[in-house]
């Protein structure tokens, strides 16, 4: 073999070694990401708390002067939003204190979304262990992964549900009809998008009733809250 042929034949056993070794790269770095995917779909969000005088999808006294209907879709950002960042300040200050009944009801089904459904029928099964707030909480605390029935079940399991009692509220479509009716409703109350508020309360005897559309600040709902007050004396 001549000077230039070992040459030749080294550049091309170099260029082999370099295409091996960037394909080896490319499989592993696949890998990791795959390995990344997998493991953080595993991974749970614990983010969930129960309510004050909670039942079932709802909490506070069902006396209190003003009610309020939260017409949500479990995946829908600022439905999360105001789960965690209004909703607290109101239940401190209205709820808590007698002034406030607030009831949670879904509407996935009003934007065609499978997932929210199945999220709330989760939600409904919870509440018949007295942990729909629970199941709420998780399920936005969770809400960018895949919404589907083993996550629902393992969401179950973290804030502490009998999974055997779940597990059969579900596989028996238990709450199916009550989430159509959710939808229905909102529907009737003019809802076209999440998150939604039908505030309500009494004046001389009279029911009053107020829509209030979208995620709005704490501030908003407690003007609202405030002039209802006033106006109920």
């Amino acid at each position: 073999m001549s000077k230039r042929q070992e040459i030749r034949a080294r550049r091309q056993k170099e260029k082999q070694q370099k295409k091996l070794m960037t394909l080896g790269l490319i499989v592993v770095g696949a890998g990791l990401i795959m390995a990344a995917i997998i493991y953080s779909g595993s991974q749970v969000n614990e983010q969930f708390a129960s309510r004050y005088m909670a039942q079932d999808n709802a909490m506070g006294d069902p006396d209190a002067p003003i009610k309020v209907v939260e017409y949500s879709d479990f995946k829908c950002g600022h439905c999360g939003n105001f789960a965690f960042e209004t909703e607290p300040k109101l239940e401190e200050e209205y709820i808590k204190t007698g002034k406030v009944y607030f009831v949670s009801r879904s509407v996935g089904a009003l934007l065609s979304n499978p997932e929210s459904v199945l999220a709330t029928e989760a939600a409904y099964c919870a509440g018949e262990q007295n942990m729909y707030w629970e199941m709420h909480d998780i399920i936005y605390s969770n809400q960018t992964a895949p919404f589907t029935g083993s996550a629902m079940n393992k969401w179950a399991k973290t804030i502490g549900a009998d999974l055997d009692a779940f597990k059969a509220c579900m596989n028996a479509n238990t709450h199916v009809e009550r989430a159509n009716q959710d939808e229905a409703d909102a529907k009737a109350a003019g809802i076209s998008g999440t998150p939604s508020f039908v505030i309500s309360y009494m004046v001389d005897g009279e029911e009053v009733e107020q829509l209030l559309p979208g995620n709005y600040p704490y501030q908003s709902f407690r003007e609202i809250f405030e002039e209802a007050l006033a106006a109920a004396e």
